[in-house]
């Protein structure tokens, strides 16, 4: 019993905000017949988590009962994927076989073809900041959903050096699941947490993330607290995924721009008068100026939203 609890506190998993992500997809049509999950993940959610799910499961099937009755904080989550999510077939991937995984294979590597074309969905609860070939690992997640499937990643964004390898910008999330790649997005999402196991804390508020090559500036952010992103992204055709290799959107508008910015125009003119401030006065106004662009309360990239975790029925 020790082991156990030992391997699920270091086990990948999703809390009440990633639960959500796959219940509000799974209310709109999407299929999560045959599942992969990335990792044996667990399933964190506080009592008033886990009521919330449950008596929207009620409402929504119009019954008296719900799975979760006997939900126990870190479940794995195979038992919220069939029961409340309705999939028929659960696969759990990873390097190695030490928390039960069904299938083992390395991510860095490529996956044999026969797995091509196989789930309708695949679940990522904290594993790809670990593997070392990021690009081979977003490979082999498109190439093993089906068309029509759809990805939900939970990855770090900020603040949680060291946890993997990587933290992870949704500059890069828009580029990888692109229409070029065979993808449309639907949600790239952040949310704050308190404690470096952001798992922890209670947390109802995201904040969506508009693509930076819509709002034509760098979505940055500067902060003191961990940082998740979690991303929801539908396979819509078969593509070569990094047939064109992706480049970050502002560096392309500056390239295509090439100086277009007109001379003596309002903006080209309060540039050249900040740049004129002796270096003293300009950094201070600058850094000023980029604290309030690279924060959450900048409303031209980021959308906050409120998820209710209150339970709809009691």
């Amino acid at each position: 019993m020790a082991t156990t609890v030992r391997w699920q506190n270091l086990a990948v998993g999703i809390g009440y905000l990633g639960a959500r992500m796959l219940w509000d997809a799974r209310s709109r049509g999407a299929s999560f017949d045959s599942v992969l999950t990335l990792g044996h993940q667990s399933l964190k959610l506080f009592p008033s988590e886990v009521a919330y799910l449950r008596s929207t499961y009620r409402q929504h099937f119009k019954t008296t009962t719900s799975p979760l009755d006997d939900h126990q904080w870190e479940d794995y989550i195979d038992g919220f994927l069939r029961d409340y999510l309705g999939a028929t077939s659960v696969t759990v991937l990873d390097a190695s076989p030490y928390e039960g995984a069904d299938t083992i294979h390395d991510m860095n590597h490529p996956v044999p073809p026969s797995w091509h074309d196989r789930y309708d969905a695949i679940v990522d609860g904290g594993t790809l900041e670990h593997i070392f070939n990021v690009p081979n690992a977003f490979t082999n997640i498109a190439d093993m959903l089906k068309v029509g499937g759809t990805v939900f990643l939970n990855t770090p964004a900020n603040n949680m050096m060291g946890h993997g390898f990587y933290q992870f910008s949704p500059e890069l999330m828009f580029r990888i699941f692109s229409e070029e790649n065979g993808f449309a997005i639907r949600h790239v999402l952040l949310y704050e947490a308190s404690y470096p196991s952001v798992e922890l804390n209670r947390k109802d508020t995201v904040y969506e993330v508009i693509d930076p090559d819509q709002v034509h500036q760098r979505v940055g952010l500067q902060n003191s607290k961990p940082v998740i992103m979690m991303v929801e992204a539908t396979k819509t055709h078969s593509a070569s995924m990094f047939a064109s290799t992706p480049q970050q959107s502002d560096y392309v508008a500056m390239w295509k721009a090439s100086g277009s910015i007109a001379e003596g125009s309002w903006r080209q003119r309060i540039t050249r008068a900040v740049h004129s401030l002796p270096i003293s006065v300009r950094a201070p106004l600058l850094g000023y100026r980029q604290k309030r662009k690279f924060s959450l309360h900048n409303t031209a990239v980021y959308t906050r939203e409120r998820w209710s975790s209150r339970p709809v029925d009691s």
